[in-house]
């Protein structure tokens, strides 16, 4: 049996979506936006509190998120903005 370590697909091989929080998957980008100024002010060898205000900015622009998915979409912002780099401009 082979398997495969492709991770940039977003449907399994039977067709199912493998992702299973569409909702954060709709409101990234608006979300990046609203974090951006602040992962991009923050030296990077400053980042210990960073993770907490990054969620408290994001649960004030959406309250209705549960804590969970403000973490789940705080950890993915991160991830994102350390692979695009502090170049891209919005």
């Amino acid at each position: 049996m082979t398997v495969s370590n492709d991770n940039t697909g977003t449907a399994r091989r039977d067709g199912t979506e493998r992702r299973t929080s569409q909702h954060l998957r709709e409101i990234f980008e608006q979300a990046y936006r609203v974090a951006y100024p602040l992962l991009d002010t923050t030296e990077s060898t400053n980042r210990n509190g960073s993770a907490h205000f990054l969620r408290v900015i994001l649960h004030d622009a959406f309250p209705n998120l549960h804590l969970q998915d403000v973490a789940i979409l705080s950890v993915s912002i991160e991830r994102v903005f350390r692979e695009r780099g502090k170049t891209e401009t919005l």
